[in-house]
């Protein structure tokens, strides 16, 4: 099945089809009846039931970003001006993205202005011919070239001439730009581009293999954010990417691309939550400092999970959780009261923690901003991510029990702790607070926007009283226990398989982009078969998935 350009031409400006929601808009429907044969035999050990289901996602903004980015030679980021993606247990890969009424105009003119700037000033890199012949020889020449690129596979035939109808329309009674630029506007708008497809070559049978460039292009997108390069398209039409060493292979040429460091930078950001922190705010009379720390904090993010995953497969979860260092701009580390080893103007630079209190990601600034209110901090914030993000219990939202919340009267005579005091007397709260406090109180030394405090004399928290962060964990799981503070809880998160076994969850959610129990399942199982000391690793968490069926089959539902 090809999903292919649609729609009328008309002259500039160029008006071109819209990707809707449904798949039914589309030139070919995904046929998943379970009828005729049952499809490519399965390695042994692996069950219909625990593959991932076929299907086709749209790009994320990000990815869009890098593609055209890719194709155009444009540093633009025309996605940040996107609606924002829909998430699926947090990570924006997911099969739910759809192209909404309001996101397709957005990328119809995205589309346009990426075209016109492309032929406005790039026109000879992206179409070499134009120079010596534009015409329509080289027209089709530019065609066949961008459309492989752009579909991330062979233009078909007749794919080919309907882009050259394009070209004809747009420079009919204009230039041979004109139509250039009209076919560049089509294929970014056209659904062969906007989404991935993962459906094999057959859709009668109930379980299909990926065809080779939609393996590479799942490879591509996993690692990189973007789409396969030449040298990946080349495994796929030797027909290589079948083999799992080659996977591999190709996974750790691509984990060199610079590219991959922002990516895996992603996936942990997205597990964390912390890629939020763009648009967490703060009330400026109460923390006066967030908003011109604020990008110091992302850039943390980013620097530090590079420094510790990269050379790839050489940092752990272990070392993200409980590392002595943080690597930041030097405004963020003298607000840390963090010594940098080095300077180095602006940029981030790698500074000690030691004897500051801090130890790892969650005690930077990303994470307790975000998981704080506009003008206090929020034990129950902090809990909730520490139960659900890092250790994957179930903890139901108040309005799964439906619990009407009803949050504590300021009071800036009293602590956090005693306004929260209510939790551990009131039955209605104390099942799920218990565990909610217990965690959240250990990052009680750290106000709203991350800042080491002793005590409450901070945004609305005017006691003076000392801060207490010693607390029992009540949950039920190896998890329980006495913890004096943040430190000792990172500590202990670290060295659990409750919480490797989490990461290796998340990673998969991110991975695979689907949040389903048994092709979770069978991934864990692969996971565990992992040595021990490389468990913890995402690296190998990830070669493990790429290596396995998982990755190259699925399952056709009806």
């Amino acid at each position: 099945m090809k999903f292919r350009w649609l729609g009328g031409v008309v002259r500039r400006p160029v008006v071109l089809f819209l990707s809707c929601g449904c798949f039914a808009s589309c030139v070919g429907v995904i046929d998943n009846r379970n009828e005729g044969p049952a499809g490519p035999n399965l390695p042994q050990g692996t069950a219909l039931a625990e593959l991932l289901p076929a299907r086709v996602r749209r790009l994320t903004n990000a990815e869009f970003d890098r593609s055209v980015q890719d194709l155009l030679g444009t540093s633009a980021p025309p996605g940040a001006t996107f609606v924002p993606d829909t998430r699926q247990a947090g990570y924006t890969v997911n099969a739910e993205q759809v192209v909404d009424p309001v996101l397709a105009g957005q990328l119809q003119l995205a589309a346009q202005d990426l075209a016109h700037d492309a032929v406005a000033n790039r026109l000879s890199s992206l179409v070499p011919c134009a120079a010596s012949a534009p015409g329509d020889d080289c027209a089709r020449q530019f065609i066949a070239l961008l459309g492989g690129r752009a579909y991330r596979r062979p233009l078909a035939s007749d794919e080919a001439g309907d882009l050259f109808a394009v070209y004809q329309a747009g420079s009919d009674g204009a230039a041979f730009a004109d139509g250039i630029e009209a076919v560049i506007a089509a294929v970014l708008q056209s659904a062969s581009f906007l989404y991935v497809t993962e459906i094999g070559d057959s859709r009668l049978s109930t379980a299909v293999t990926l065809g080779p460039y939609e393996i590479a292009s799942s490879l591509s997108y996993l690692v990189l954010g973007a789409p396969p390069d030449d040298e990946l398209l080349s495994a796929a039409q030797a027909g290589t990417l079948n083999d799992a060493d080659a996977r591999e292979a190709e996974t750790r040429r691509l984990l060199q691309d610079p590219r991959a460091r922002t990516q895996i930078g992603r996936a942990v950001e997205e597990w964390l939550g912390i890629d939020k922190l763009a648009v967490t705010d703060k009330d400026s009379t109460v923390y006066a400092e967030f908003h011109d720390l604020r990008p110091a904090m992302i850039q943390e993010s980013q620097s530090f999970i590079e420094a510790v995953m990269f050379p790839p497969g050489a940092g752990s979860l272990k070392e993200l959780l409980t590392a002595d260092y943080t690597v930041a701009p030097p405004e963020l580390l003298s607000f840390y009261g963090a010594t940098a080893a080095q300077t180095n103007g602006d940029l981030p630079v790698r500074g000690s923690l030691a004897g500051v209190g801090r130890r790892g990601i969650l005690n930077q600034g990303a994470f307790l901003s975000v998981y704080a209110h506009a003008n206090e901090s929020a034990p129950v914030l902090r809990g909730v991510a520490v139960i659900r993000r890092l250790a994957c219990l179930p903890m139901p939202s108040p309005s799964e029990l439906k619990i009407v919340i009803t949050p504590p009267a300021p009071d800036p005579s009293k602590t956090t702790r005693e306004l929260f005091s209510q939790h551990a007397v009131d039955p209605t709260c104390a099942g799920c607070h218990t565990a909610i406090d217990g965690f959240g109180f250990t990052f009680e030394n750290f106000d709203g926007e991350g800042k080491v405090r002793t005590t409450y004399f901070d945004g609305y928290e005017k006691s003076g009283k000392p801060v207490d962060t010693g607390t029992t964990v009540t949950t039920g799981t190896s998890l329980d226990g006495n913890y004096a503070d943040s430190l000792g809880l990172v500590a202990g998160l670290a060295d659990q398989e409750l919480v490797r076994a989490c990461f290796a969850r998340n990673l998969f959610r991110f991975a695979s982009a689907q949040n389903q129990t048994n092709p979770e399942g069978a991934f864990l199982r692969t996971w565990q078969a992992l040595p021990d000391d490389r468990r913890d690793n995402l690296v190998d968490a990830l070669l493990a998935y790429v290596r396995s069926p998982l990755f190259i089959y699925r399952r056709n539902e009806q």
